[in-house]
């Protein structure tokens, strides 16, 4: 983060670097640097920004979740694991959760779906929501890149993720094999931001409908919402997706997975689909396309519901506040 603490005047003399990871965290719950640094400065309350967090001050402790796999068990992402993979995602989620129940009273998701359900992984912590937004740059069209697409005479689905798993990319090779057998005279194209290779091979007679940009830089992205016509997020696990957020914005229309962390963020302002159902995915986007009212009554929702997530200064302003109610509390 050390390039952008630069960017702001009389700050850096209050930051400390500690690269190093201390093992012994795990285990004890102690870390020599950092118990030292709360001694020295008084430290009255820590923020962690994502946990868990194995090192276990002795003061007042926030802790911000974002692990959706923890309290998201009906997804079926987990449907889709081979044997191995299940025992170590087990394993995974019962060591954070612990972690999470041994060292955290106080913490704060980006999602209100999400932070009921941590009330009920984590009993007796305080949970607040906290949300999250889309980067600041979208609100400053001077530092706006241009990622320039090949010109198309169609719709343009923009998909802007990482090739994880749980981003389940791969649906989009089956979303296209269905709208060019039910479709012929549909044109589409899916603009994705990994590489070719990290989708399952398929057809050649596919690759017509897939644009592949690889990663795309924070201030590039305004120029491909400008550029796209739908945002396409088939996300099986979340607790919070600036996809969303920038989609609102940008006034693009959103067809997403059918599932409570994008109800909870999207409500009224997305078209939602069976999450694993190519077909129901391919008949949503198909259904917004030539329901050019569907689309505008969607970005209208969206422009509404971005006003429910915090910007910058109010999510600092809560945290900071959050710092407080429970440092007095105390």
């Amino acid at each position: 983060m050390g390039k952008q603490i630069k960017r702001y005047d009389n700050v850096e003399s209050l930051l400390y670097n500690y690269p190093k990871k201390d093992f012994r965290s795990l285990l004890t719950g102690r870390n020599v640097f950092l118990d030292n640094l709360v001694n020295s400065k008084k430290i009255d309350c820590v923020l962690t920004i994502f946990g868990p967090m194995k090192w276990r001050p002795r003061c007042s402790h926030i802790c911000g979740f974002a692990l959706p796999h923890l309290v998201l068990p009906e997804s079926p992402y987990f449907d889709q694991l081979n044997f191995k993979q299940q025992v170590k995602s087990r394993i995974s989620i019962f060591i954070d959760t612990l972690i999470f129940r041994q060292g955290a009273k106080f913490l704060y998701t980006e999602n209100p779906d999400i932070s009921e359900r941590v009330k009920q992984l984590i009993k007796g912590c305080e949970v607040r929501t906290i949300s999250n937004n889309y980067n600041q740059v979208f609100d400053h069209k001077e530092r706006w890149k241009i990622k320039e697409l090949a010109a198309f005479d169609g719709v343009s689905l923009l998909t802007l993720a990482s090739s994880y798993p749980h981003k389940n990319l791969s649906i989009s090779i089956s979303i296209a094999k269905y709208l060019r057998k039910k479709h012929p005279d549909f044109k589409f194209r899916f603009v994705l931001s990994i590489k070719k290779e990290d989708l399952p091979s398929f057809d050649s007679a596919l690759e017509k409908y897939f644009v592949f940009l690889d990663k795309v830089a924070i201030e590039e992205c305004p120029s491909l919402y400008e550029q796209c016509d739908i945002a396409f997020l088939p996300s099986l696990l979340e607790c919070f997706s600036a996809m969303y957020a920038e989609a609102m914005r940008m006034g693009l229309p959103i067809v997403t997975t059918d599932l409570p962390f994008a109800r909870g963020l999207c409500d009224e302002a997305a078209l939602y689909y069976d999450p694993l159902d190519a077909e129901s995915a391919a008949k949503r986007i198909y259904e917004l396309t030539i329901n050019p009212q569907l689309a505008d009554t969607l970005v209208k929702y969206g422009y509404s519901q971005l006003k429910k997530f915090d910007d910058s200064q109010t999510r600092a302003e809560k945290l900071i506040e959050y710092c407080q109610d429970v440092f007095k509390s105390k």
